[in-house]
C-alpha cells in the first residue's frame, strides 16, 4: 500500500513538470482475466503426433481457451483405449478437466480431425485436411485457427508467420518463423544493422531497414526469389517503412531536411509526400485498416506523443491524453478500432492499448522488464511484443494470458503476417 501510495505521489509531482497530468491505466490484469473453455487435442493416430503438440500449443496461447495438464502416459492410455474398445470415453476425458477433446487420424496425405463435447459426446466440429506437400506444423496451426474460428467465432491468426530482427550490437539479420517460433529461417546475412521488417499485404514480399549502404535505407526482399531491391534511398535517414493495407503506399521516416519527419512514398509511381514539418522528431508510422490515416509517435513538448493524421496530409490530432509522459511505438489494430503503443508506467515501459471510440486506455502487460514494439494479430485480441530486448512474447489483450514465442538473440521490432 505504501509502495502504491508512493508511486502515485510520484506520477502526480513528475506531472506538474510536463503540465498535465499523468494517470497510470489500469491493468488488465485482475479485471477481465476470466477462465478459457478446457480443450484437449489427443494425439493424432498414424504417426502425426507433432500436429497434435502444436495444436495444443497454439491453443494454449489463447485466453479464450486453458489446456488441461494431463500426463503424457495418462493421456496415452486414455487414447488407446477409446480407439481399441471403438469409442470415446467421454466420461474419462470430461472428468480430467475437458470440455472439449480433439482427436485426428492420418491415412495417406489425408488427416480428418474431429471435435467433441465431453457432456453430451456430441460433434461439434469435422474437418478433413489435405497435407500434400503443406509441413506438418501449417496443418496443425490450420486445424488451431479452425477451432478458434468455430467455437469462439473469432478470426485465427495461428498460420502468421513472424518477423523480427536478431543479433547482437550492430550485427542484427531479419528472421521469419512461425507463431510458436518454429521454421525459422534468416532472411538477411551480413555483419550490419537490419531492422524493422514489415509485410506487403500480397504475404509474397517484406521490406526492412538496413545500414550496409553506411546509411538507413529501405529495402524489398521477394520471399520467392530471396531478391532485394532499394525502395528508398533519399539522402540522409529512410527507416520504419510500412507498407498500407491497399499496398498502394509506403509510410516511413525520412531525415533528408534535417529532421525526421513522416513521408508517404507511391509504391507505384515513386512520387513522395511529406507530411509533418517542423523541429520535431516522428517516429513509429502504421497506417489504418482502409489506408486513409496514419498514427506515430511525435515528441513535440519534449516528449513523445501518440498522434493521428490523414494520409493526404492535415487533420493532425493528439490521441491517449492523459496516460503517461512517454508514449510511443503504435500500431493500428487490424479491425481499426484501437491503438496499441508503449507507454511508460512507473519505471517501465509497458504495452498499453487506448479505445477510439471511447478514449479509454489499459495497460495489457505490467512487468518488472521494458515491454516495447507492440503489433497486433490478425484477431484485433493479441499483441505480439518484445520483453527485456530479448524475449518475443505475446499477450491476450482480454485476459492478459502472456506466452513465450522466441527467447535469446537480443529480439526487436517483431511484425505479424496480417
Amino acid at each position: 500500500m505504501k509502495k502504491s501510495l508512493l508511486l502515485l505521489l510520484l506520477l502526480v509531482a513528475s506531472s506538474s513538470l510536463f503540465g498535465e497530468e499523468i494517470i497510470t491505466p489500469g491493468t488488465v490484469r485482475g479485471t477481465a482475466q476470466r477462465k478459457g473453455i478446457p480443450i484437449y487435442v489427443a494425439d493424432f493416430r498414424g504417426g502425426a503426433v507433432s500436429i497434435a503438440d502444436v495444436v495444443r500449443r497454439d491453443l494454449n496461447i489463447h485466453g479464450g481457451f486453458t489446456v488441461p495438464r494431463i500426463p503424457a502416459d495418462q493421456a496415452t492410455t486414455l487414447s488407446n483405449a477409446d480407439y481399441s474398445q471403438g469409442g470415446i470415453h467421454f466420461q474419462n476425458w470430461y472428468n480430467l478437466g475437458c470440455a472439449l477433446i480433439g482427436k485426428g487420424e492420418v491415412s495417406g496425405s489425408t488427416l480428418t480431425f474431429r471435435l467433441y463435447n465431453t457432456s453430451n459426446g456430441q460433434t461439434v466440429m469435422a474437418k478433413t485436411y489435405n497435407m500434400g506437400s503443406v509441413s506438418p506444423r501449417r496443418v496443425g496451426h490450420a486445424i488451431a485457427n479452425d477451432i478458434v474460428e468455430g467455437i469462439l467465432k473469432e478470426k485465427g491468426f495461428f498460420q502468421s508467420r513472424l518477423l523480427y530482427a536478431s543479433g547482437y550490437g550492430r550485427a542484427k539479420n531479419i528472421m521469419m518463423c512461425d507463431i510458436l517460433g518454429g521454421d525459422k529461417k534468416q532472411l538477411t546475412s551480413g555483419n550490419d544493422l537490419n531492422t524493422f521488417p514489415d509485410w506487403y499485404p500480397d504475404h509474397k514480399n517484406i521490406l526492412y531497414t538496413s545500414y550496409r549502404d553506411r546509411h538507413a535505407v529501405i529495402y524489398k526482399l521477394d520471399l520467392t526469389t530471396g531478391k532485394n531491391q532499394k525502395l528508398l534511398a533519399m539522402p540522409g535517414m529512410n527507416t520504419s517503412g510500412c507498407v498500407s493495407p491497399d499496398g498502394r503506399q509506403l509510410a516511413a521516416i525520412l531525415d533528408k531536411d534535417g529532421f525526421p519527419e513522416l513521408y508517404t512514398y507511391a509504391l507505384s509511381g515513386g512520387s513522395h509526400k511529406r507530411l509533418t514539418r517542423g523541429r520535431d522528431n516522428e517516429s513509429s508510422p502504421s497506417w489504418s485498416p482502409d489506408s486513409r490515416k496514419i498514427v506515430f509517435s511525435c515528441d513535440e513538448g519534449k516528449s513523445p506523443q501518440i498522434y493521428i493524421m490523414n494520409a493526404t496530409g492535415g487533420g493532425r490530432q493528439r490521441i491517449c491524453r492523459n496516460v503517461s509522459r512517454y508514449c510511443t511505438s503504435p500500431a493500428w489494430s487490424p479491425d481499426g478500432k484501437k491503438i496499441a503503443f508503449v507507454a511508460q508506467i512507473g519505471a517501465n515501459y509497458e504495452v498499453c492499448v487506448c479505445d477510439l471510440s471511447s478514449g479509454n486506455t489499459v495497460n495489457v502487460t505490467n512487468n518488472s522488464s521494458n515491454d516495447e514494439f507492440p503489433c497486433w494479430a490478425a484477431d484485433s485480441r493479441h499483441i505480439v511484443f518484445i520483453r527485456a530486448s530479448s524475449s518475443i512474447m505475446i499477450v491476450d489483450s482480454e485476459t492478459g494470458k502472456e506466452t513465450t514465442l522466441v527467447s535469446g538473440g537480443a529480439c526487436t521490432s517483431p511484425a505479424l503476417e496480417p
